[in-house]
């Protein structure tokens, strides 16, 4: 069946070297996480320290012929040599979150195509595989949005910024939601397929 479908073989292939990325990914994290827990030196927290907020307003100090001059509705980088290791953890958390469920969706990718390799298609399995996928593309949608969503709910009760404004919002991607649904239909259709092929079979 690869050598009848030779890019079958190939996305196998490539799979594999993002799987083990993946994984090499997770596991810097983990060491990453425990060497900021264990106050090591190694780690610069400084540099880690900068965290992605979202913004209101950020009225300036100049003013041209009276009027007032101020930034809304922005993204930015705040940086502050006084916040916590707590607020590093958090980023990290976020990022493993996504990048655990990245893994997995590879993870379940390389199963489908194990079957495709080896010529079973339209089997339970597959179905299975794809829902599982669905709902990491669900959880990679919602969950780091909600934690950058807490995060920017702590900033904004705990950093008070003359002339900055900070506002926690939820930004869902809604493609990826529908992504989501897509892959249920197309889980549900290997499924039935299977049940009305296992019927076929019993009948004959």
């Amino acid at each position: 069946m690869a050598n009848k479908f030779p890019f079958i073989k190939s996305i196998n292939f490539v799979l594999q070297i993002i799987w083990y990325l993946q994984l090499l990914f997770l596991f810097a994290l983990i060491v990453v996480s425990v060497l900021i827990i264990t106050d090591s030196p190694i780690v610069d927290r400084y540099k880690l320290k900068g965290f992605r907020v979202q913004f209101q307003r950020i009225n300036l100090d100049k003013s041209i012929a009276g009027s007032t001059i101020y930034l809304s509705n922005g993204e930015g980088r705040l940086h502050n040599t006084k916040t916590g290791d707590k607020f590093i953890l958090y980023r990290i958390f976020s990022v493993f979150v996504d990048a655990f469920l990245y893994t997995l969706i590879v993870l379940w990718l390389k199963k489908v195509f194990k079957c495709l390799e080896s010529g079973d298609f339209f089997i339970r399995k597959n179905g299975v595989y794809i829902k599982r996928i669905a709902y990491a593309v669900i959880g990679i949608t919602l969950l780091p949005d909600l934690i950058d969503y807490f995060i920017n709910l702590q900033v904004a009760n705990v950093l008070k910024i003359d002339n900055l404004i900070f506002k926690a919002r939820l930004n869902f991607d809604f493609r990826s939601l529908f992504l989501a649904l897509l892959l249920f239909v197309i889980a549900k259709v290997f499924i039935k397929g299977a049940e009305i092929k296992e019927e076929n079979d019993l009948t004959i």
